[in-house]
C-alpha cells in the first residue's frame, strides 16, 4: 500500500510554494490534481493545472459520493479530490502522496473512515497569527474589514484545531527551503 501526505495549513502559510518545491524533486511523489469550478485563470491549463469543471458537473460527483474530500471556497466556487484519483490510481499501486486537505475534511476522514487512519500522515504549516495578518494585508488590499476578520477568526479555528490533530507542525515562517526540508525529511522517513 502507498501512503498520503495531507498538507494542513493556514491561508497565506504558503503551501503552494511548498507543493511547487516539492514537485521539483525527485521524490517519485505524486500530487493528484482538483476539481474546481472556478473560472480558469490566465496562467492556468486545464487538466494539467486542475481539473476545471461545471457546478453541475461537480453536484453529480458530490451526489455520487466520489469526493475524498470538498469544499466551497470563498462561498462561491468548489474545490474537491476525487476519490479514486487517491485511492485506486496511486495508493493501491505503492505509491506516495502529497495532498493538500482542509482540516473538516480530516475531522470527516477520522470519523467515518477509521480504517483509512494507518494511509495518511498529517503536517500542518502554521503562522502566527500577526504575521497571517500582514500577508493578507499585504497581498488583499482590497478586502474589506468584515472580509478580513471573518478569515482570520476561520485562520485562529483552523489552527487550533489542526494543531490538536496533526502528526506533524511546521513554522511555516521560515525560509521555504527550510520548510521543504523539514517535510522532506518526514516523508523520508515514512519510505524507510
Amino acid at each position: 500500500m502507498g501512503h498520503i501526505f495531507f498538507i494542513m495549513w493556514v491561508s497565506w502559510a504558503w503551501k503552494w510554494t511548498l507543493i511547487e518545491n516539492l514537485n521539483k524533486l525527485n521524490l517519485d511523489l505524486h500530487i493528484p490534481l482538483s476539481y474546481k469550478t472556478r473560472n480558469i485563470r490566465e496562467n492556468e491549463t486545464n487538466w494539467i493545472d486542475a481539473n476545471f469543471i461545471s457546478k453541475e458537473e461537480f453536484f453529480n460527483s458530490i451526489e455520487k459520493w466520489e469526493f475524498l474530500e470538498y469544499a466551497i471556497v470563498h462561498e462561491t466556487d468548489y474545490y474537491g479530490t476525487k476519490f479514486i484519483d487517491v485511492m485506486e490510481n496511486w495508493i493501491n499501486k505503492w505509491k506516495i502522496i502529497v495532498k493538500e486537505l482542509d482540516v473538516n475534511w480530516l475531522k470527516i476522514l477520522r470519523s467515518e473512515k477509521p480504517e483509512l487512519d494507518n494511509l495518511y500522515t498529517t503536517i500542518f504549516l502554521n503562522i502566527p497569527n500577526d504575521i497571517l495578518i500582514k500577508r493578507i494585508e499585504s497581498r488583499w488590499a482590497l478586502m474589506t474589514n468584515d472580509e478580513l476578520e471573518r478569515r482570520i477568526n476561520s485562520a485562529i479555528n483552523e489552527e487550533k484545531e489542526s494543531i490538536e490533530l496533526c502528526d506533524y507542525i511546521i513554522d511555516a515562517t521560515k525560509n521555504p527551503m527550510e520548510v521543504l526540508s523539514e517535510v522532506v525529511t518526514i516523508i523520508k522517513s515514512y519510505k524507510k
